[in-house]
């Protein structure tokens, strides 16, 4: 079974002190009873009576001495998990297994959590020497009576009774899903986990990996923050669930003691990181800001403490108690930074909150507040998939709002602010694209250079400000009544170009008659005084394969100059060649 990093997070708030969550005290006065033929598919906890260890290590015998003087020192779940707190004292799972064939049965028991720290089974049979199987995650893998990931026990039960016995030793939180059935059922059950996992890992591990790319080509640090949450996610459940031992640290059983809480913490500092660095608290928020880093340290600094003196219990304490405040930072930010005007925090925020909602439907699914089922068991972990995928939305979404933005920005660089047309950096690069196009086909292509005739005396007659109305009513009138298809640009000042596709030099004559004629005969009013301008065109096209825009424009404006001299309010034509 995989374990949660988040897996007591409504355990820790009620109490972090051990407590029996599922304890009822009923007094069955008998031992509990399992039939070896059944094939239980699900978890069997209830089907056990458990007592619990008064801090003296007990051993098999003490422990059958105390049932026979007393039955009701047993207790009974009422759910098929067993679930008591951090660090709580060692329990025994006792109960009888009765084959009443005259055929051995062989079964496997299994309990499905690979962060307990010690399993010891014990099969006891009247006439039979007694069995005894051991695992757990403080034993080396090669080190157990079967090397599995989960504590797991293959007995072959002969007619009759057997007594069944389980000690759980753990300073994590001690949950037992306590499982008997044949070798076949185990391994489908197994074979869904596996399923399970390559899809919630191969989920994380796609998007931790992208977005390392993204990082990389970018340099943008929330990729990398994003990146290394999805990651440190799968390694915390890789560590707590006995993947990590099974594939990764086989016999390093002092790493795998401290690698969940330290994992822990970096899981969490991480989603902190990234949370900041998406949610740009530095510079909206500087005392959160300033507050999560102070908490981050704090925290790291008590968990070397803790390493140093060799207190595991007090440091799974301390990585389960950063969960409930990473979870309320992350809530609080989310919805802040959306009320504050951030949308995509709104992915953020629904991505923490399925995260929270599978932690809370997890939890009371392993406390037996709730029926228990394998959705509810891995509710943590769907709700971090889909967690994951909120958050990479909401990269997305901030993705594609940078890049509207950049676009826009852009866009505004290439657009002459007064009158909206096209400057030269708007201008200039499409004009090139249709010029080399033109060349390559050998086709017409003409350029027009316009100029408003004395426009620096109805600056100096009327002012700026009028002078800048009437220059955006000619771009206006220009821009009407250009073809489409045509590029027009405000060149400089009061000049403009224009970039005629496809147009040989008589059409172009007649466009740039049209522009002189309605620009003849348009008037700005300004507040009773009617202003009235005209302009000139100098006109060149291209005749030659090796003519470059540039050479056009130069000559246009030459014929813009040769208009001028000539009188205003008039066109010129030239040609451009490799002689001119």
């Amino acid at each position: 079974m995989q374990r949660h990093w988040f897996l007591f997070f409504l355990l820790i708030i009620l109490n972090l002190t051990p407590c029996a969550l599922a304890e009822p005290a009923h007094d069955y006065g008998a031992l509990p009873l399992i039939d070896a033929r059944a094939d239980y598919q699900g978890a069997i906890a209830d089907r056990v009576g458990y007592l619990v260890e008064q801090g003296e290590m007990l051993s098999v015998d003490e422990v059958q001495s105390l049932i026979r003087a007393d039955p009701a020192v047993l207790k009974r779940p009422e759910s098929g998990v067993l679930a008591n707190g951090i660090n709580s004292d060692a329990i025994w799972l006792v109960a009888n297994v009765s084959n009443p064939t005259e055929d051995a049965i062989l079964r496997r028991v299994s309990v499905g959590t690979g962060w307990l720290e010690r399993v010891d089974f014990f099969f006891i049979t009247e006439g039979l020497l007694p069995q005894r199987f051991v695992s757990g995650d403080s034993i080396a893998l090669a080190h157990r009576s079967i090397a599995k990931r989960i504590p797991s026990a293959d007995y072959l039960f002969p007619p009759g009774e057997t007594r069944l016995l389980l000690r759980v030793e753990t300073a994590d939180p001690m949950v037992v899903p306590l499982y008997f059935s044949s070798i076949a059922v185990n391994h489908s059950r197994e074979q869904s986990e596996a399923i399970f996992f390559s899809f919630a890992y191969g989920v994380m591990f796609a998007l931790s990996a992208y977005n390392l790319m993204l990082f990389a080509g970018l340099r943008k640090r929330r990729y990398l923050f994003y990146s290394l949450y999805t990651a440190t996610f799968v390694i915390v459940t890789a560590s707590y669930n006995g993947v990590g031992m099974a594939l990764l640290w086989p016999d390093a059983v002092g790493w795998q003691q401290w690698a969940p809480p330290l994992f822990m913490l970096c899981f969490v500092s991480s989603g902190l990181a990234f949370a900041t660095s998406f949610l740009k608290t530095r510079r909206h928020r500087p005392r959160l800001h300033k507050t999560i880093q102070t908490i981050g340290v704090a925290y790291f600094t008590l968990f070397g403490a803790c390493f140093a003196l060799d207190k595991q219990g007090l440091a799974l304490q301390l990585a389960f108690l950063v969960v409930p405040v990473f979870t309320a930072l992350m809530l609080y930010m989310g919805v802040s930074s959306w009320m504050g005007g951030n949308q995509s925090a709104r992915y953020f925020m629904l991505g923490t909150l399925a995260s929270v909602v599978g932690a809370f439907v997890t939890a009371l699914t392993v406390a037996g507040v709730i029926t228990y089922s394998q959705p509810g068991y891995y509710a943590l972990d769907i709700g971090m998939v889909v967690d994951a995928m909120l958050l990479m939305l909401a990269l997305a979404d901030l993705a594609r709002k940078n890049k509207e933005a950049r676009v826009a920005a852009e866009r505004t660089a290439q657009i002459d602010l007064l009158t909206g047309l096209n400057n030269r950096r708007g201008f200039l690069p499409v004009a090139e694209s249709l010029w080399s196009l033109a060349t390559r086909k050998d086709s017409n292509v003409c350029v027009a250079m316009i100029d408003i005739d004395h426009f620096k005396s109805i600056n100096d007659q009327y002012g700026h400000a009028v002078g800048d109305r009437v220059l955006k009513k000619i771009a206006d009138e220009l821009d009407n009544s250009r073809r489409k298809g045509d590029i027009l640009a405000r060149w400089g000042g009061e000049e403009f170009t224009l970039l005629l596709p496809e147009t040989d030099e008589a059409e172009t004559l007649t466009v740039a008659e049209r522009f002189r004629h309605n620009i003849e005969q348009l008037v700005v009013n300004d507040g009773g005084r009617m202003i009235r301008c005209t302009i000139s065109v100098g006109v060149a096209s291209r005749h030659a394969q090796d003519v470059t825009l540039e050479h056009a424009i130069s000559r246009a404006d030459e014929e813009l100059y040769q208009a001028k001299i000539q009188g205003r309010n008039q066109i010129s034509t030239g040609r451009t060649s490799d002689a001119a």
